[in-house]
């Protein structure tokens, strides 16, 4: 196939329970694609006149910063004073220690009941909307943060963690999939990649607060002043969710057009030249292929995600995600105070503020960047820094432990994070919203999520075993990062073969795309038939 062939549109394949009820939706067969009028945009001209859209779409990922808090808070916490007085059970040179399968048993749970949520929680975001199910998970985080105020036994520690489990599953879901579906198509990659910066704000936090708790003088349960931090999110969340509209494609998916003219009003009416009827066929175009699927087959499942090319696309939208767990975020993002104590840092927690400073700048820019050169050449260069620098660590190893080792891991490990930050770690969020046909993307993020959290399930549960040598740990301290090494090195590989590049593409196009088949190194060359009706359009002006 040569890149400038024209492809021929083929019948849609993709899926959904919730037919488009209105009848004068579009037939993708049988008349040109509609265009949006503000396709021609640059990103800034879209910032600019798009700007309420961008603002509802950055407050609901705000929601992101408990996700990131809870996530490092565990590995923040267990190399803190008063969290291993409390809930060590294991004793070390007469002084309390953490035992390592306790260590591991908190980041299964964790990880086992946030692939729950991605499983299960497809169908509720669904049947009832984004809204009410950013409620649902605000709700958990609050139950979570109670237990964690409460518990005083490692058991119900690790209650904890099932809760928080199940809301950062359902958060990363509903996130992704709320933003997808509403940001301008310009300022998708950038708003999806947002989701990584209040991810890494909430890091910071829980970062600053530990590193802060450990200056004062220890006492007794001290470690709950972290904690109360919290709240500070699920309050902010609470206030955002009842502010921000439905997700209009959602009301087109349950037969609701005129609620999905009324959104696109309210947040781009006074747009000049803005027609939120023209707008509102847009996305019914989008959404349309699911019509002649649903005349074949009463009901549909999860099992329509392995069928034909969406199977392609489920496992685009795990890729990266998965790939995110196999190039070490456990010991850098879950486990980085207890790892940098093994490498002989006096102060583990101020390595922590560095890497979450560092992932926070880096991810505010690489909003831009994928953008701007595109997913794949950030994941295939950022990916093998990655690597590299992996193997740098594992080195380190073999000098003598001392507090300048501790200092060299610290700096290398910042570096690692520039490159995640530029490359796997944005692009994870938004390969998971942009891969999936739209008649499944929930089901279909719901599920690479899933499978991207089996892998967080291993890892999480064995990383402490890894560097820990009590408890049955096996003491490899900071050589685990060679281990991530090479789980990297093949990811990195099969990530060359198999991603596409979506750059610039609608929702449309990325269907007529996956439909016809094409390579994943030809993505961004191939021409569509959306590209044809725009450049008729052109030469006709």
């Amino acid at each position: 196939m040569t890149n400038d062939l024209q492809l021929e549109r083929k019948t849609s394949i993709t899926h959904d329970e919730n037919p488009l009820d209105h009848k004068e939706a579009p037939d993708a067969d049988t008349i040109s694609p509609p265009v949006s009028a503000f396709r021609h945009l640059t990103q800034g001209e879209v910032v600019r006149m798009f700007w309420k859209t961008t603002l509802f779409c950055q407050m609901a990922l705000f929601i992101a910063c408990a996700d990131g808090f809870q996530y490092s808070l565990p590995g923040n916490l267990i190399a803190q004073t008063s969290f291993v007085e409390q809930f060590g059970r294991s004793v070390v040179n007469g002084q309390p220690a953490l035992n390592a399968k306790d260590v591991s048993a908190w980041g299964g749970i964790y990880s086992g009941a946030y692939i729950v949520a991605l499983l299960l929680g497809g169908w509720p975001v669904d049947y009832f909307g984004r809204r009410a199910s950013m409620l649902t998970l605000s709700v958990l985080m609050i139950a979570a943060c109670l237990t964690e105020m409460f518990a005083r036994e490692w058991v119900a520690w690790g209650m904890s963690k099932l809760l928080n489990g199940l809301a950062i599953g359902l958060a990363q879901l509903t996130l992704s999939t709320y933003v997808s579906e509403l940001a301008p198509v310009q300022l998708r990659g950038f708003l999806l990649v947002s989701y990584s910066f209040w991810w890494g704000f909430g890091q910071l936090i829980a970062a600053v607060a530990t590193f802060i708790i450990q200056q004062q003088p220890n006492k007794t349960r001290l470690y709950l002043d972290v904690i109360y931090s919290e709240w500070i999110f699920s309050g902010l969340s609470l206030i955002i969710i009842a502010i921000i509209p439905e997700s209009p494609c959602w009301y087109l998916a349950k037969g609701k057009r005129d609620k999905a003219v009324k959104v696109l009003q309210r947040m781009n009416g006074k747009i000049p030249g803005y027609d939120a009827e023209h707008e509102t066929t847009v996305l019914e175009y989008e959404l349309a292929g699911q019509r002649a699927i649903q005349e074949e087959a009463q009901k549909v499942s999860y099992f329509d995600l392995f069928r034909g090319v969406n199977l392609r696309r489920t496992l685009v939208s795990f890729s990266i995600m998965g790939w995110q767990q196999c190039v070490g975020i456990s010991i850098v993002f879950g486990y980085n105070s207890v790892f940098f104590k093994a490498a002989g840092l006096k102060n583990p927690f101020l390595g922590t503020v560095c890497i979450s400073i560092i992932l926070l700048v880096t991810v505010f820019c690489s909003g831009w960047g994928v953008d701007r050169f595109g997913r794949r050449p950030l994941l295939l260069v950022g990916g093998s820094l990655i690597v590299i620098l992996l193997v740098v660590i594992g080195s380190l190893a073999f000098l003598k432990i001392t507090p300048a080792v501790g200092g060299a891991t610290v700096a290398v490990m910042c570096l690692w994070v520039v490159a995640y930050s530029f490359s796997v770690g944005p692009c994870g969020y938004l390969l998971l919203g942009e891969s999936s046909a739209p008649a499944l993307r929930a089901k279909t993020a719901g599920v690479a999520a899933a499978g991207s959290g089996m892998f967080g399930l291993v890892f999480s549960y064995c990383t402490p075993l890894m560097i820990l040598d009590t408890g049955g740990g096996a003491g490899w301290g900071i050589k685990t990062a060679y281990f991530y090494a090479g789980t990297g090195l093949i990811g990195l590989i099969l990530v060359y073969f198999f991603v596409p590049e979506h750059k610039g593409r609608t929702y449309a196009e990325l269907n007529e795309l996956y439909e016809n088949r094409v390579p994943a190194r030809k993505f961004r060359t191939t021409k569509t038939s959306v590209d044809a009706v725009a450049a008729a359009a052109a030469g006709e002006a």
